[in-house]
């Protein structure tokens, strides 16, 4: 269990309940009683918006200190913004922990995700990052089962997450080593600027922003407004989260003997077609693979653009360029659930698919013909 890899795949599959839990917990809480739309929208975005903040910040810390120090950082934070969510009553209270929340969930996940491409090579580095987004999306998926604690006491859920968080802790302070990224001396407090990156990683992660913030409500709304029950609704999002949990880790165990260039573009290519096919079919069996294959392909964009993106950039910015690209997801994120649910509202059974199905198509197109003119050059 000393392993670097076992301890972070352990570490964020445990933390994904709490992220599974608390933020479903407060918004059920606040809806429940009856608190306006709009501020339950802004609590939702304080915590992208400070992802989106802290991001660059995290690489350079992780530069200065070491990786298990930022993570630590961001597992104390979490677990204290986690417990004080308990008083979501108090506006003066909720806001500032949901901001100060998305700087901790930032540490853990750069943190993690910069250990992780440091203690792998081209051999395995996309099948590592697979495996870190799927137990993740594995851990997420038990927080949610168990939302019914908010039954027995309100505060209840905040407590269970707040423990887990220091579960986590525990063992990453006790097991593992404080590593570094790779750095070279002459270059360790010069800054990677953001335009230095991989243009097709930065759409891949902003792409999968905003697919990863919107699809879980757009489903929802998509569902009942098609007459679905909430049954079948509850079985399309659970197929989704599987399918990321299933078909991400053969996607990813493919991206290292592949071009992560060209699979980026097989990726846009399918789910410019994956997305069209909603919008055509409503029974409820053929709707549910849909969902579980697009719920494989979304984040294999998040993925395969990290581990083209460690591969890109010289090996002393890796950890600022892990957070230009966590920058990247934070803005795609920000204009999901808005850009979602409008669409929705345009048209609740064709516009978002098609949307999306564009979405795609133009990044393909894009970046084919990007990647002609450089194979003339």
């Amino acid at each position: 269990m000393k392993s670097p890899l076992l301890i972070a795949i352990f570490g964020i599959s445990v933390a994904g309940i709490t992220f599974g839990l608390v933020s479903p917990v407060t918004v059920i809480l606040l809806e429940t009683n009856h608190t306006p739309s709009w501020i339950t929208g802004l609590v939702t975005t304080m915590l992208y918006i400070s992802i989106v903040l802290s991001s660059s910040m995290t690489g350079k810390l992780i530069e200065r200190y070491n990786i298990k120090r930022v993570l630590s950082w961001g597992l104390l934070i979490v677990s204290v913004c986690s417990l004080g969510l308990m008083f979501w009553r108090n506006y003066f209270i909720l806001f500032p922990l949901r901001f100060l929340q998305g700087i901790g969930v930032t540490f853990l996940f750069i943190a993690t995700e910069v250990l992780i491409n440091t203690i792998s090579d081209e051999t395995n580095r996309g099948r590592n990052i697979g495996l870190y987004v799927m137990f993740l999306s594995t851990g997420i998926a038990a927080g949610t089962m168990l939302i019914w604690t908010v039954r027995i006491y309100e505060w209840l859920p905040f407590v269970i997450g707040a423990i887990t968080i220091l579960i986590v802790y525990v063992f990453v302070e006790f097991l593992l080593v404080d590593l570094e990224p790779v750095r070279d001396l002459e270059k360790k407090h010069e800054n990677f600027p953001f335009r230095m990156m991989p243009v097709v990683a930065v759409f891949s992660s902003a792409v999968y922003g905003v697919f990863e913030s919107s699809i879980t409500i757009v489903i929802p709304l998509f569902g009942l407004r098609s007459s679905f029950t909430e049954d079948e609704v509850s079985l399309f999002l659970a197929s989704y989260v599987i399918g990321g949990i299933i078909l991400l880790y053969l996607i990813g165990r493919a991206s290292d003997k592949a071009s992560k260039f060209k699979l980026l573009l097989v990726v846009s290519a399918v789910l410019s077609v994956l997305f069209l096919l909603p919008a055509f079919f409503s029974d409820t069996a053929i709707l549910t693979v849909i969902f579980f294959v697009i719920g494989g392909f979304v984040p294999a964009l998040y993925t395969i653009g990290l581990t083209y993106t460690v591969e890109r950039v010289e090996k002393a910015y890796v950890a600022q360029a892990n957070g230009h690209f966590a920058m990247a997801y934070g803005l795609g994120t920000l204009a999901g659930p808005v850009a979602g649910s409008m669409l929705v509202e345009l048209n609740r059974q064709y516009a978002f698919w098609i949307a999306s199905a564009l979405l795609c198509f133009l990044f393909w197109a894009y970046f084919s013909f990007i990647k002609k003119e450089k194979s003339r050059a």
